[in-house]
C-alpha cells in the first residue's frame, strides 16, 4: 500500500514539475523589413528565434513582406516581432491591422530598433513610448536592473550587469507612460559622442534601455539590447528575450 502511495506521489511530483516547466504553444511572426539602416545582426537574431521557437515548441513565421499584415492573418498570432525593423515600413492599410491586432489583445516585441521604426505614425510612436535620436559606437556600459520579478529580467543574476553593446538615446524619457525593467548608467559609456548623429542630444540622465506598457488590451514590450550579433550566443541576453516573448505573447 505504501509503496502504491509513493509511486503515486512521485508521478504526481513529476506531472507537476513538466507542467511547471512547460511554455505554452506560440505562434510567432518575426518581421525584419528595413526602410533604413539594416542591422547586420538580422541573420543571427533570427536563428536565435528560430533556436528558442525549436526549443518551446513554438511556431515562428519571419517574413519581410508587409503584405501579412491584414486583420485575418495577424489573428492566427500571439506575437508579432520587429526584427531590427527600421523606418517607413507598413502602409497605412498594414498599420491599422496592426494597432486593431494590438488594442484587440495582440502582443508586440520590438527588438533593439522599435524606437528607430514608423516615427510618422502617432499611434506607433505613443505605443513604443520614445523615438531614436542617436547612439555612440558600441562599447562596455553597466546596465541597472531595475525590475527583476519580471519574466523578461529575473534571470539576471544580481541587478546590475556590465556588456557590449549600442546604447540609443531617445527623444524623450518615457518612464512616465511605461514601466521600466533596464535601464543604463551614463557614466559607465561614452554617452556622448555623436559622432554618427551630429548635433544629437544623446545625454538623457536618467535613460531607460528596456520596458513595457499595456495598449487597448494588448501588450507592447521594447527592448533596446540586441545590436550586437555576440549578443545572441549570451545565455543572459537569451533568457531575456525569451521572458520578453513568453511575457508579451501571453495573457496575464
Amino acid at each position: 500500500m505504501k509503496q502504491t502511495l509513493y509511486l503515486i506521489l512521485f508521478l504526481f511530483m513529476i506531472a507537476t514539475t513538466q507542467s511547471q516547466n512547460q511554455t505554452p504553444d506560440l505562434k510567432i511572426l518575426a518581421f525584419s523589413k528595413t526602410a533604413g539602416y539594416r542591422h547586420g545582426a538580422i541573420p543571427q537574431s533570427l536563428i536565435a528565434l528560430g533556436q528558442l521557437a525549436e526549443q518551446n515548441n513554438w511556431k515562428i513565421i519571419a517574413t519581410e513582406e508587409g503584405e501579412i499584415f491584414t486583420p485575418e492573418n495577424l489573428s492566427s498570432f500571439d506575437l508579432v516581432i520587429f526584427v531590427h525593423a527600421t523606418k517607413d515600413i507598413l502602409d497605412a492599410q498594414q498599420q491599422e491591422a496592426l494597432k486593431g491586432y494590438v488594442e484587440n489583445g495582440g502582443g508586440l516585441l520590438t527588438l533593439h530598433t522599435g524606437a528607430d521604426t514608423e516615427y510618422d505614425w502617432g499611434w506607433y510612436t505613443r505605443a513604443i513610448g520614445a523615438s531614436f535620436v542617436g547612439h555612440p559606437p558600441s562599447q562596455e556600459g553597466k546596465l541597472i536592473i531595475e525590475d527583476r520579478s519580471h519574466p523578461a529580467t529575473a534571470h539576471f543574476p544580481d541587478s546590475t550587469w556590465v556588456v557590449t553593446d549600442e546604447w540609443y538615446s531617445f527623444d524623450r524619457n518615457p518612464r512616465e507612460d511605461v514601466h521600466v525593467l533596464i535601464s543604463i548608467d551614463e557614466d559607465s559609456y561614452d554617452v556622448d559622442d555623436n559622432r554618427w548623429f551630429e548635433g544629437a542630444q544623446q545625454r538623457m540622465g536618467d535613460h531607460p534601455l528596456v520596458w513595457y506598457r499595456l495598449v487597448g488590451k494588448g501588450k507592447v514590450f521594447q527592448t533596446a539590447l540586441g545590436h550586437e550579433p555576440e549578443l545572441y550566443h549570451n545565455p543572459l541576453f537569451l533568457q531575456h528575450l525569451k521572458g520578453a516573448i513568453l511575457w508579451t505573447a501571453t495573457e496575464e
